[in-house]
């Protein structure tokens, strides 16, 4: 009797620990056996993967993640999406993953900073909807199907797009800007996207932008910028890649948006430092004592400042539940991330925001329109009675 409830207890224990995982595990070799790797949600190009490229071969994957692996760096290709564990991954995709993206489509993500706003009318108007990074075959963009007449991107993203094919593959086109009007070629006529980072483009001289503005940071062996130099874009760089600048970093320029972390060891090993200003000499304890390097980009590479959500609570004075909002039209206050209906007492707005609330669903009724934070609705008669509202950024 005492080992059948070990053995239960250890059951239970373990549905638990795999219901409570925020992260996905990826091995090297089927069976969910060989070397294996944690991904927390988030978007991963090949040097960010953690497993290398090309060696994926099973991966387990917790209720309420989804994954999305892609046949060549920052996600592109052919691409193949998992919600649940595969044991080992059939002849197409084994051995084949450049890329990773990780959803938790549990709750909102929080991170600000990049997403694209669709409209289905052009100039900004109409139903709208924020997407961030990832794979939108058509049944997933819902309404915006063969429905999209302009766009807003905010972000070092750009938009993959596809005509008449709703599984986001084959033939595509890329817009790298927001889109206030569609052509006819595009209008009502997207049927799956891929929202991506925008690849990495190396500067030369004399092009008007100079090295520390461009998507290389730049290592040096003296101090002032000056002696033998390295450009590296974001990856991880061991001892050998380094070459000669191995032990011999004095300086180095970072653009804006990218980090270094630079190691005493040969292998990403042993102690390191984070540097995310230019060096124009390093000090004692880091001047030719540097054997490898991580780069990285950060935060996109277009110098915005970090976003801030427009937030909705129940009690005034920014109290209650409360729930965070992109851009988008929202018909019913379920939409709004599960907010209760007619139960808005006060919203927190961020600077070029503005939002519309609707006393009836369906964006019915009276209207009350907000530009700036509100602690409560006392004087204006709106306190527990939104039940629709919309989101703009100007």
């Amino acid at each position: 009797m005492k080992r059948k409830l070990l053995t239960l207890a250890v059951l239970v224990m373990s549905v638990v620990s795999l219901t409570a995982q925020n992260y996905v595990t990826l091995h090297e070799d089927c069976n969910y056996r060989g070397r294996n790797y944690y991904l927390e949600a988030g978007t991963y190009r090949t040097y960010q993967m953690k497993i290398g490229n090309d060696k994926l071969s099973s991966l387990q994957v917790p209720s309420g993640y989804r994954v999305t692996i892609y046949e060549d760096d920052n996600f592109r290709g052919q691409s193949q999406t998992y919600s649940e564990g595969v044991s080992c991954l059939d002849s197409a995709w084994n051995d084949r993953a450049s890329s990773i993206v990780v959803e938790n489509t549990n709750y909102q993500q929080t991170n600000p900073n990049e997403y694209v706003v669709f409209y289905n009318d052009c100039y900004s108007r109409g139903f709208s909807r924020s997407l961030r990074p990832g794979v939108y075959k058509g049944g997933e963009l819902g309404e915006l199907k063969n429905n999209i007449s302009s766009f807003s991107i905010y972000g070092n993203l750009q938009v993959r797009v596809y005509t008449g094919n709703e599984e986001a593959t084959g033939y595509y086109s890329i817009f790298k800007n927001s889109e206030t009007c569609l052509g006819r070629n595009f209008n009502d006529r997207i049927s799956s996207l891929v929202i991506e980072y925008k690849p990495y483009s190396p500067v030369t001289p004399g092009s008007g932008s100079g090295f520390g503005d461009g998507a290389y940071a730049l290592f040096y062996s003296d101090c002032n910028y000056e002696g033998n130099a390295l450009r590296l874009q974001p990856g991880r760089y061991n001892a050998e890649q380094l070459g000669i600048l191995k032990y011999s970093i004095a300086s180095l320029q970072l653009p804006a948006g990218f980090s270094a972390r630079a190691y005493a060891g040969e292998n990403g090993n042993g102690p390191s430092v984070q540097f995310t200003n230019d060096m124009s000499c390093l000090n004692y304890d880091w001047k030719n004592k540097i054997g490898s390097l991580v780069v990285e980009q950060f935060g996109g590479s277009t110098g915005q400042p970090v976003v801030q959500h427009v937030m909705i609570y129940t009690d005034a004075n920014y109290k209650g539940q409360a729930v965070t909002l992109l851009p988008g039209t929202y018909a019913t206050m379920a939409q709004a991330n599960g907010f209760p209906d007619k139960a808005l007492s006060s919203l927190q707005l961020p600077p070029g925001y503005r939002v519309v609330l609707y006393e009836g669903e369906n964006f019915r009724g009276k209207t009350y329109t907000i530009t700036a934070s509100r602690s409560n609705f006392a004087l204006t008669s709106w306190n527990d009675r939104t039940s629709s509202i919309k989101v703009y950024r100007e």
